[in-house]
């Protein structure tokens, strides 16, 4: 019978297998980042956010300045060195804004931008994902609520006048910062007042501070406060500690904000003086927007020191399926265990009786049924005597000094399996050889 063709084409099952290996550590990928790979254009305050209250047109223009950015969706993102941002929701929660604080004070500045805008997802399709408009502003019981384990401070909301709010943004009145010129300040500021806040950015008036850091008992002279230190003993005092900064005004950080290039100046100017150096990275947080991970055994294949092993594991597994497309040879087809034709029928009947040891049944059988077949050969009748018949197969010949009744009488008196097999080929040869 002819073999079947393989009904695929090789090319067809490389493909195939292709797709379906990449498919499938994609998803373990998948399962391992988890949130991670969520789209950050979710319209709230956060650096990945392209919404009026987010801060990623400050990460594209650091970026174009050459300051190297990244988002952290993880607890380990704070321990990255150089400056984290932190752009905690309404509802973050204070002991854990103050753990990041202290576990970075010796590990790089940190800077908290509170909240200040409520808004609302526009359902307009022809708007890009992600935009949003404003319907108010947060009370500042929500700054003060998450910074009050951090630092006691009073954060005022101005009430709002509808005539300054169709003041364009060239007419603003301007505050002067300690760290750079004049800038605008923004429509309904939000300014913060305490014993333990330094002003950078003073509000409207000079009534507090649009911007201000921590008065930690740090030394920090790259920020030349308007405001003297109430730490006057020099064993509070540590050179060691990095500043943690307090904007209570978003707009001067967030995007509205950057579209003035007063006020992006002041952003980048006031980073700068965090004190990060050349080749520092700035690090958006986004655990307090709700957009964090959680470690897990996927997430550790997919990162380093991890990721080498998990790369050898894939070469590997592609190396093996390659030497599965192209082994040697074609594949070996089972065999029957019981074969076609007579041939087959022959050799399983014989091996079945092998097996069995009845191979001493056989020889009778085969004696007669070789001597009659001579008998028929020579055109002799079945019927007539027995002994006659012999004198006449006897009389046809020898074959190795053997005569016919000679072989059939050794073939009768075999004692094994072995001597029976000798004993029916010789007689076979005296047939093949006599009769033919």
């Amino acid at each position: 019978m002819s073999v079947q063709a393989n009904p695929f084409k090789r090319t067809t099952i490389i493909i195939m297998f292709a797709i379906g290996f990449a498919a499938f550590v994609a998803l373990l990928y998948g399962l391992g980042t988890g949130d991670r790979l969520a789209s950050g254009k979710n319209g709230q305050a956060h650096g990945a956010s392209n919404s009026l209250v987010g801060y990623k047109a400050l990460a594209d223009i650091m970026r174009k300045t050459g300051t190297e950015v990244q988002y952290s969706r993880s607890a380990a993102g704070i321990d990255n060195p150089g400056l984290l941002i932190l752009t905690p929701n309404p509802y973050a929660d204070a002991e854990d804004l103050d753990q990041v604080i202290q576990d970075r004070a010796y590990a790089g500045p940190t800077m908290i931008i509170l909240p200040k805008w409520q808004v609302m997802a526009v359902p307009d399709p022809r708007l890009k994902k992600g935009w949003v408009q404003r319907i108010g502003i947060i009370g500042g019981d929500s700054g003060q609520s998450m910074l009050k384990e951090i630092v006691d401070v009073e954060v005022n909301v101005a009430p709002r006048d509808p005539e300054k709010a169709e003041t364009p943004s060239k007419k603003r009145p301007l505050t002067v910062s300690a760290v750079g010129g004049p800038v605008k300040i923004p429509e309904t500021p939000v300014a913060m007042t305490g014993d333990y806040v330094r002003t950078i950015l003073p509000g409207p008036e000079g009534q507090g501070a649009l911007i201000a850091y921590l008065d930690d008992g740090g030394v920090y002279a790259q920020l030349d406060s308007l405001d003297e230190s109430q730490i006057t003993d020099e064993e509070d005092i540590d050179s060691s500690y990095f500043p943690v900064v307090l904007v209570a005004d978003a707009d001067l950080m967030n995007n509205t904000g950057m579209a003035d290039k007063q006020t992006a100046e002041h952003a980048l100017a006031l980073i700068a003086a965090t004190g990060i150096g050349a080749g520092d990275t700035v690090t958006f947080d986004l655990t307090f927007n709700g957009l964090g991970t959680t470690e897990n055994l996927l997430t550790l294949a997919f990162q380093p020191p991890f990721l080498s092993a998990t790369i050898c594991l894939i070469i590997a597994a592609l190396a093996a399926a390659w030497m599965a497309f192209n082994r040697f040879g074609p594949a070996v087809r089972e065999q029957r265990s019981i074969g076609f034709g007579k041939t087959a029928l022959v050799n399983n009947s014989a091996g079945f009786i092998h097996r069995m040891q009845r191979g001493y049944l056989v020889a009778d059988p085969y004696g007669e049924m070789i001597r009659s077949a001579a008998i028929q050969a020579i055109g002799l009748s079945p019927a007539a005597d027995r002994e006659e018949l012999n004198r006449k197969l006897d009389m046809l010949g020898e074959i190795n000094g053997s005569r016919f009744t000679a072989l059939l009488n050794n073939l009768n008196h075999a004692e094994n399996s072995y001597e029976t097999a000798e004993h029916a080929a010789a007689l076979y040869n005296w047939k093949k050889e006599i009769i033919g």
